[in-house]
């Protein structure tokens, strides 16, 4: 029963969204086109900025997250990343060389008691 309620009022909510004399509405009134609906979701395209939020009912606010909040692009390029992980590949490989060396050394000295 809570659920059909919820979902009931979602579709008010999102109707009245889209309502051009709504008061929140954009004076442009085809700046949003909603995508795809499922039962407490909503999909909604700003087709000025081209920003794509997804909007969830959540009791009873309608809570959106954007595109561009959810995707942020990296900071570094895909070289510098590359360029990050060889520089730590290289410390690993000099680390295990030290341990290995150490080992050998144990190795050697264990021997030469015999």
């Amino acid at each position: 029963m809570a659920g059909k309620i919820r979902m009931g009022l979602f579709v008010v909510v999102m109707a009245l969204a889209a309502a051009p004399d709504f008061a929140l509405a954009s004076s442009d009134d085809d700046r949003f086109q909603f995508m795809k609906a499922t039962e407490n979701r909503v999909w909604r395209l700003d087709k000025r900025s081209g920003e794509i939020a997804v909007c969830t009912l959540n009791g009873q606010r309608l809570v959106c997250t954007t595109s561009s909040d959810a995707a942020m692009p990296p900071k570094k390029s895909y070289a510098q990343v590359q360029a990050d992980a060889d520089q730590q590949h290289d410390k690993d490989l000099a680390i295990l060389e030290r341990v290995f060396a150490f080992f050998r050394e144990l190795i050697t000295m264990a021997k030469e008691e015999k």
